[in-house]
């Protein structure tokens, strides 16, 4: 079974302004959402924890939905 996942991140990191988001959809097949959160840096968990933590529950809460 292939895990759901969810990408919570920032437009700004060097991972997205030098790379692309693409390679990662196509790699990630249960791939459910996007989430990039605006004006923050790398360290989003640090930075927005509390907008995190709400992307993660409410990810974990459709995910449940879903699997009954």
């Amino acid at each position: 079974m292939r895990q759901p996942t969810l990408f919570v991140g920032v437009k700004l990191d060097a991972a997205i302004v030098f790379g692309q988001v693409d390679p990662m959809i196509s790699a990630v097949p249960q791939l459910r959402r996007i989430v990039f959160l605006p004006k923050c840096g790398h360290w989003i968990q640090q930075e927005r924890p509390a907008e995190v933590n709400t992307e993660i529950i409410a990810f974990a809460k459709r995910e449940l939905e879903r699997a009954r």
